[in-house]
């Protein structure tokens, strides 16, 4: 699986290392150190599997050689503490061809680095067993001018020195142990120069690394994208793992057990522990989620749907469906029979037919093919001095006959009249022959139709009925019976589905008026108040009792409200 990485380090002086030897390192070959007066051979050429230049607009020709280009930057940066060089580290997915490999590196450094001025060269290397493909970006570190093609000036600026806590430090003065101040009286801060070159700020650094996951995203699968944010930035609890390195590997690799690569397999073994008890509470919480969204919708159902009707007494009728199921079949085998014997009828009509009239499409090829065997015929008779001439003309009136023949039955295959006599017979056979058997196609295609459907449904005949046939029928029988006998009942009323509107009128057994609406004799207060709480009371008992119906076990038993308050 495609794994991120991306790490940038500086080539400096002040640490010892030089861009030609690190040249040397990252291409397996032997470059000589103009400055230094030095030669670096580093071998490893068995692990470097290519080494290429990218050059920025306007940089000289003579940069495409890294050995050229990296001596020239280390003979321009004179300080003792100058970084001549940048070195990036990138992890090449394992799912990348060679070609992958090549293309993914070089528009990473035309877009992030040709593009700002710089020149850089790469190396991809392998381990010993082939494994472990990254690759080395080693980074002039000072931007080619691509007017004069030299390099660019650096810019630098001073900027106060901050503490921790973001504020300026003071510059104390070692004499007096207080801090100076200028002949204005003006106190004095530490200042420091600050490069301003790009591959310095914090932001290009974070440019870079996310450059290069988006450019191996481009060419990966969606289940093998990389991600360059740290796991605290995505979100993600899990532990990250630590930095192993060259030695820890060694070891593993003597057979050792490296202390760095033992807590890196106790952390993955924990991420993926804690991964997996995710994973399951996520179906177990999903799994909850769909049962209870059930058993609310089976409630509602259960509340707004009336008592299922019962299934009618199909038993009845199953006698009768049977009969009727087997009465269907053999009137199926009879109309298939009748229909087979009309078709057969129709296959010797149109023989006898075609034995005395053929058909418009038989005459005209019969007439056309007559042309070319007459003047065939002729140029067999004729004498020994016509008999070229003659086969001649036969021959082009056999062509011009073909295009006739051709337009009259354009299905036909073989449309070619040959020039011989005999030849020309045998044509005429076949192409009657052809003809008889294209107008005699759709018929015995029907024929043999018919009879594979009279064999499966004689087939079907001899076969019981199945008990799901008769007891279908048999239903669909006492369906039909009881909708005769009781033509009111409604039985394609659709079931309620608990969405409707409630039916916020008024009830049917308020009598002859409601207590709110009684324009009659006037009624003390409490008459009315009593009135209302007997209809109250009664209206809640049919509730009730309605709800007994839909669910006897939930039923709970009234309690009537005090009539003393």
């Amino acid at each position: 699986m495609a794994i991120y990485h991306l790490s940038v380090s500086n080539v400096s002086r002040a640490s010892g290392s030089k861009a030609t030897a690190t040249l040397s390192y990252i291409s397996g070959r032997r470059v000589h150190d103009e400055r230094r007066g030095e030669t670096y051979d580093y071998g490893r050429k068995e692990r470097v599997l290519r080494v290429g230049t990218l050059l920025p607009e306007g940089a000289p020709a003579e940069f495409a050689d890294p050995a050229v280009l990296f001596n020239a930057v280390e003979l321009h940066e004179t300080g003792r503490t100058a970084r001549p060089a940048k070195k990036i580290v990138v992890a090449l997915p394992r799912e990348f061809t060679p070609r992958q490999r090549v293309q993914a590196l070089e528009e990473y450094i035309r877009e992030n680095l040709n593009a700002d001025g710089y020149a850089a060269t790469y190396a991809i290397h392998e381990d010993r067993e082939g494994n472990n493909p990254h690759a080395h970006i080693l980074v002039a570190n000072r931007q080619i001018d691509p007017a004069t093609g030299g390099w660019a000036r650096l810019k630098q600026r001073m900027e106060y020195v901050l503490d921790e806590r973001g504020e300026r430090v003071p510059l104390i003065d070692p004499e007096t142990g207080r801090q100076k101040t200028d002949k204005r009286g003006r106190r004095q801060w530490k200042r420091t120069s600050v490069s301003l070159n790009p591959l310095d700020r914090k932001a290009k650094l974070k440019a870079l690394r996310e450059s290069w996951a988006n450019t191996c995203n481009a060419r990966l699968d969606e289940t093998a994208r990389i991600d360059h944010r740290s796991l605290e930035d995505q979100g993600s609890d899990l532990e990250p793992t630590i930095h192993e390195g060259y030695a820890a590997r060694a070891i593993e690799r003597a057979g050792g057990v490296s202390e760095r690569c033992q807590t890196n397999r106790e952390i993955r073994r924990s991420n993926s522990l804690l991964t997996a008890i995710r994973t399951e509470l996520g179906r177990i919480f999903d799994r909850l989620g769909e049962l209870f969204a059930a058993k609310i919708r089976q409630l509602r159902q259960r509340q707004a749907r009336p008592e299922p009707a019962r299934e009618p007494n199909w038993r009845y009728f199953e006698g009768d469906a049977r009969r009727q199921l087997e009465a269907d079949k053999a009137d199926h085998t009879a109309a298939i029979r009748g229909k087979l014997m009309d078709a057969r009828a129709d296959v010797g009509n149109r023989e006898e037919w075609w034995r005395s009239h053929g058909t418009e499409e038989h005459e005209a090829a019969k007439q056309i093919i007559d042309v070319a065997r007459a003047a065939s015929r002729e140029a067999r008779d004729a004498n020994i001095f016509k008999r070229g001439r003659l086969l001649r003309n036969a021959e082009q009136v056999a062509g011009e006959q073909s295009e006739k023949l051709r337009g009259a039955v354009p299905w036909l295959e073989d449309t070619d009249i040959p020039a011989d006599w005999d030849q020309a017979n045998r044509f005429r056979m076949r192409t009657t022959k052809a003809i008889y058997d294209h107008d005699m196609q759709p018929r015995t295609r029907l024929v043999a139709e018919l009879e594979r459907r009279l064999e499966q449904a004689e087939r079907a005949e001899s076969e019981r009925p199945s008990p799901e046939q008769v007891k279908a029928l048999a239903l669909r029988m006492a369906e039909q019976r009881a909708q005769a006998e009781n033509p009111t009942q409604d039985t394609k009323r659709p079931a309620p589905s608990g969405d409707e509107p409630l039916d916020l009128s008024e009830p049917e057994d308020w009598g002859e008026a409601s207590p709110f609406e009684s324009r009659q004799a006037p009624r003390t207060k409490a008459d009315l108040l009593n009135e209302i709480r007997q209809r109250t009371d009664r209206l809640t008992g049919q509730r009730e009792a309605e709800q007994r119906q839909i669910d006897p076990w939930s039923a709970q038993p009234p309690q009537r409200r005090g009539h003393g308050r």
